[in-house]
């Protein structure tokens, strides 16, 4: 009894404990949940009307579209790939979430029913080059046929293909039904809208009617821009007139990005000289083999001895290289040269010397016809060689003898352009070479050539030409790698002395840098750059998004392949929703500008009713013809866009009721013909027009610099609250 009081006394203490931990049990539980969260939160690509796609799910749609095009023989650059499946997935994201809606869906039946007729509008030749190699050669519709047939042939040849085709065409099928209930979707809202005959006739006539104007014009930039005052509140009343124009969905960085290009110095250039003279003073002594000497001093050009180049050979090296070439007599060794050529699409310079072995003439292009010679052993083959070739010389072509043998006599063509510039030319491909050369046309000739016997003929020599054996020691021009560093040090030096990112531009100057502005760019861009010409600087897009704040400046981002460091600052983080007023603040001021020059300019013409009168008062006057309505109207070479609507408006033989502000000035003008644009043309077809003007009501573009292409795809884009999270990836 004593023991289970004194148990009960502890009965506070073994509470406390067992809830610490049942409390520890949770918290570990709870920790667990999170950490699982966060690390599922890791993996997303992004979200499209809160639908999360990972990036394993990512990674294998883009090796499904890879195997797609490379069924078509088209190699995709990566970046392309998956910017291309990115943009689908969000699109059909958002089409399946409105059809299902509203009750819309493609069937498996619908979907066989299309297959096997080929004549949806969808399977019209060129609408989908995924289908390309299925449609019928004679009609050019596409045969469901064609696809029964590989899926046979592949099943019963190659169980390997046949399961490649599969996942091919399993893919054409899903990107089908996808485009089919766009393309439905896109039916139903374009059903939606109606037009009508009045309209439509207006449209057609103004298509179809060419005016001739006399215009008098008073350009903007007629007036001094500092003449023109601009305040605070004309920024303001602007910026709210024009703010639907500065929506942003995704969000953006302002940044700036300092280059160092490391270049070589000038003890680089001393040893790279050195190099050369050495390998200049071994070519002249023409003691030691050439092929060793071209290898010691690391040419990037291979020498394959009795394997001449041609004029056109050289020429693709360097017209500076050939020159010197053509300047020495036989066994002659050129000065250094300096060149440069493109390589892998990027500019690089190279320092030279060549020397000129032999200069004969030769020919560019040899045609011959040759067989194999098929034998128990080798021996055995060279006997029945011997015998064919009597055979071949007697008259009986070398066809005529491979068909009997059941062989298959092969006729080709070796041209020059098929081995200069090949670093790497097997010894079977040079012995067969130099027997082609030495040849006679029309002489049979034996040949062993790796463990085979050949009956050759040369049948035709092609184009008498100048042909060198030269060899040539070529050297890149770069940096060591004692330069690279020295160059970085110092651009850490210039890093270290920046505090904000005005700091750069600051103290650029001071080391010899670049500095450059980089407005709105996106998370998904794959470089830094304007033109994204900084390559690989991925990382510095993402280092922008995923880590910087505004005002924080970057680690170096190395590229020791063209040698240059980049350091990135955010200047401005642009979330999404409105660019703020500060942030185009320039084209504002452009805006503001031109409405007061215009103001100025309508003045200047006030009381003027005829072109004659507005001339008078400075205008400048000419006369446009063909101007069809809706088109733009080319004034002094730049384009008015409104300019057009308003001669339309305007009858013959008058002059426009209103002073019109366009792009670039103010105008004044009288109509003074209009006539048919075309006698022939189709006569007015009302649906067709309605159609059309339906189809541009759906797409319309806002011209200006923040212009943006805006459907009614992109009001449903605004809605699916789309998160791009690839820059993570």
């Amino acid at each position: 009894m004593a023991a289970i009081g004194k148990i009960r006394s502890w009965g506070p203490w073994l509470v406390g404990i067992i809830g610490l931990a049942l409390f520890g049990f949770i918290a570990t539980d709870f920790t667990r949940s999170c950490e699982t969260s966060s690390n599922q939160a890791r993996q997303q690509v992004g979200e499209v009307m809160g639908k999360k796609l990972s990036i394993q799910d990512y990674q294998a749609e883009v090796e499904e579209y890879k195997n797609v095009f490379k069924q078509l023989g088209q190699d995709v650059e990566e970046d392309q790939l998956r910017e291309y499946v990115w943009t689908n997935y969000v699109r059909n994201s958002v089409i399946e979430e409105e059809a299902e809606k509203l009750g819309l869906g493609v069937t498996d039946g619908e979907m066989k029913s299309i297959l096997a007729s080929g004549t949806h509008p969808l399977l019209k030749q060129g609408n989908l080059p995924l289908l390309s190699v299925f449609y019928d050669q004679q009609t050019g519709i596409f045969d469901y046929n064609n696809v029964s047939q590989i899926y046979t042939y592949l099943e019963q040849q190659s169980p390997e293909q046949y399961l490649e085709f599969d996942r091919y065409w399993k893919t054409v099928e899903k990107i089908l039904r996808q485009q089919l209930l766009s393309s439905k979707y896109i039916s139903l809202l374009q059903a939606c809208m109606l037009s009508n005959e009045a309209s439509a006739q207006a449209a057609f006539s103004g298509a179809g009617t060419e005016s001739t104007i006399e215009l008098a014009s008073l350009a903007f930039s007629s007036i001094n821009d500092n003449d023109v005052q601009i305040a605070d509140a004309d920024l303001k009343a602007k910026y709210n007139e024009k703010k639907d124009m500065f929506r942003w969905d995704n969000e953006t960085r302002d940044v700036k990005y300092a280059i160092c290009q490391v270049v070589p110095s000038e003890a680089d250039m001393t040893a790279l000289r050195d190099n050369l003279n050495e390998a200049a003073a071994q070519l002249r002594a023409d003691s030691l083999n050439q092929t060793d000497i071209l290898a010691s001093h690391r040419t990037v050009i291979t020498y394959h001895e009795d394997m001449p180049y041609n004029a056109d050979g050289l020429n693709k090296i360097s017209t500076k290289l050939k020159e010197a070439i053509d300047s020495l007599g036989e066994k002659g060794v050129t000065p250094l040269i300096s060149y440069n050529a493109y390589v892998g699409g990027k500019s690089i310079d190279y320092m030279a010397v060549a020397r000129l072995n032999r200069r004969y003439q030769g020919v560019d292009s040899i045609g011959y016809v040759y067989m194999g010679v098929p034998g128990q052993t080798m021996e055995d083959a060279q006997q029945r060689a011997d015998s064919l070739v009597a055979v071949i010389k007697a008259g009986e072509s070398i066809d005529s003898v491979a068909a009997k043998l059941g062989q298959t006599a092969a006729n080709e063509w070796m041209s020059a352009n098929a081995y200069q510039g090949q670093e790497n030319i097997s010894p079977d491909y040079k012995t067969f070479f130099t027997a082609l050369h030495q040849a006679t046309v029309g002489e049979p000739r034996v040949l062993v050539l790796n463990n085979q016997v050949l009956v050759y003929k040369v049948t035709e020599q092609r184009r008498p030409v100048t042909l060198y054996d030269v060899a040539i020691v070529s050297n890149e021009v770069r940096f060591s790698n004692d330069t690279y560093e020295n160059a970085f040090n110092q651009f850490s030096q210039f890093l270290s002395e920046c505090r904000t990112p005005a700091d750069m531009d600051q103290n650029a100057s001071k080391y010899g840098y670049q500095v450059q502005d980089q407005q709105n760019l996106t998370s998904n861009a794959n470089n830094i750059g304007q033109r994204q010409e900084l390559t690989n600087t991925r990382e510095a897009v993402k280092w922008a998004f995923a880590q910087a704040n505004e005002g924080n400046i970057s680690e170096i981002y190395q590229n020791s392949a063209d040698g240059r460091f980049v350091a990135v600052a955010v200047t401005k983080v642009h979330p999404v929703g409105y660019l703020d007023q500060q942030s185009v603040e320039e084209y504002l001021r452009a805006e503001v500008m031109k409405d007061k020059k215009a103001d100025m300019l309508i003045q200047k013409l006030a009381g003027a009713k005829t072109v004659a009168e507005a001339q008078q008062k400075g205008a400048l006057v000419d006369t446009i013809s063909h101007i069809t309505f809706p088109s733009t109207v080319n004034v002094k070479g730049q384009r008015e866009r409104g300019l057009s609507g308003a001669v339309a408006a305007t009858a013959v033989g008058q002059t426009v009721k209103h002073i019109v502000k366009g792009t670039n000035g103010v105008f004044l003008f009288n109509v003074i013909s209009r006539e048919a644009k075309d006698s022939t043309a189709a006569p007015f077809n009302r649906r067709l027009q309605e159609n059309q003007l339906v189809q541009r009501a759906m797409s319309t573009i806002t011209p200006s610099q923040y212009s943006r292409y805006t459907s009614l795809f992109d009001v449903l884009m605004q809605k699916a609250e789309v998160k791009d999270n690839r820059y993570q990836f």
